[in-house]
């Protein structure tokens, strides 16, 4: 039996963070699957909703917002072992968690904070906003690590400090119903990193500062474990992005990412609206790309490198078909210089019904191995 907690039950003279802990708290003890409702007012939070297994977050007809000032996810699994010494870098433990839905409807939202904080940037060598991948994983509105079976959807964002949600080792994820509004640097939509498998992302609108769907397979891991000091700050990364990154040496299934569709994107923004990225011996493989749009969203002199981009970069050691059986549907270009560019030698790569006004429709570096219907 799925129990429902409110969060409005547990607002008698407490804070909107007070009362979601409590409610967290309650529903620790009942054993079985839950879900938690967000409605009857906007909430305001500073600190991350730690979510565990076998639970549902549903946001009806109301805001979540971030305080000012707040460096936080708005929601994480609550599977994180964090260091007390470091608690933005590499957690000391990042355990398995299940079952996580974080669902909206009735014109939910969530919303990231007006005014960020100022952090010392020990690259920079000054004070700035954490805004974009250099400031790690706390940057992403949602971060899900090692979750098998997900869910989000119904939901707009807007406001990102970063990516808006991201998946590492995650499987068995469905995505759908997503509105995004976020300009700002690194403000991907939709991250998938190493080790997920066997994800639906669909019916993606809005406008994202940079990528709108991402598989990008870079994390090789390490056998040793080194501590984060001796990882981070270095090159341009004060933090990692990803939660289970180093934490231990991957197996093949985490260091790749397969079966994944991603279908009914139809978005205005930077960069690309889909990539398949792969670098440092990963592999990106059993993708299917379709149905995927340009709405140039009344932007002024709006630019895009490619609708959708296959490629390899970002640490090199990529071997021919590290990135394979790739299938590329309906295309269509209104403002980028391609519909689809591809950089990397691939194996076992379609692209049907690509259409655009671009100056080269359809760009390939290698066009071995790659068939045009």
């Amino acid at each position: 039996m799925n129990k429902t907690f409110y969060v409005l039950d547990y607002l008698s003279q407490k804070n909107d963070d007070e009362a979601i802990t409590d409610c967290l708290k309650e529903r620790a003890t009942f054993p079985g699957p839950a879900t938690i409702i967000f409605s009857g007012k906007d909430y305001c939070i500073s600190h991350a909703v730690l979510i565990p297994s076998e639970t549902t977050i549903l946001v009806d007809g109301c805001t979540i917002s971030q305080a000012n000032f707040t460096f936080d996810n708005v929601f994480r699994g609550d599977n994180l072992v964090l260091s007390g010494n470091d608690p933005y870098g590499l957690p000391l433990e990042v355990k398995s968690i299940k079952n996580i839905k974080i669902l909206g409807k009735n014109g939910a939202k969530i919303h990231g904070p007006k005014k960020n904080p100022l952090f010392f940037n020990y690259m920079t060598k000054k004070e700035e906003e954490p805004l974009g991948d250099f400031w790690g994983w706390r940057t992403l509105t949602i971060s899900l690590s090692k979750c098998d079976g997900f869910e989000v959807g119904g939901l707009s964002f807007e406001n990102a400090r970063c990516w808006t949600m991201s998946f590492d080792i995650c499987t068995n994820g469905y995505i759908h119903d997503i509105c995004f509004d976020t300009d700002v640097k690194n403000g991907d939509g939709i991250d998938f990193r190493s080790g997920c498998h066997n994800c639906l992302v669909e019916n993606i609108s809005g406008y994202t500062g940079d990528d709108t769907v991402a598989c990008s397979a870079l994390s090789k891991g390490r056998i040793e474990l080194p501590m984060p000091s001796s990882i981070y700050p270095g090159e341009y990364y004060l933090y990692p992005m990803e939660p289970t990154r180093y934490l231990s040496e991957r197996s093949e299934s985490e260091k790749d990412i397969s079966n994944i569709t991603i279908r009914n994107v139809n978005t205005g923004g930077k960069h690309h609206g889909v990539i398949c990225l792969a670098a440092r011996g990963c592999k990106v493989y059993n993708i299917k790309i379709e149905n995927i749009r340009e709405n140039p969203m009344n932007i002024e002199s709006p630019h895009r490198e490619a609708t959708v981009k296959i490629y390899t970069s970002y640490g090199g050691g990529y071997k021919k078909g590290d990135i394979h059986d790739i299938y590329v549907k309906n295309v269509t270009s209104t403002y980028s210089d391609s519909a689809v560019y591809c950089n990397a030698e691939v194996e076992n790569i379609t692209l049907e019904g690509i259409s655009g006004s671009g100056k080269n429709v359809i760009n390939l570096d290698f066009p071995e191995d790659i068939k045009i219907i």
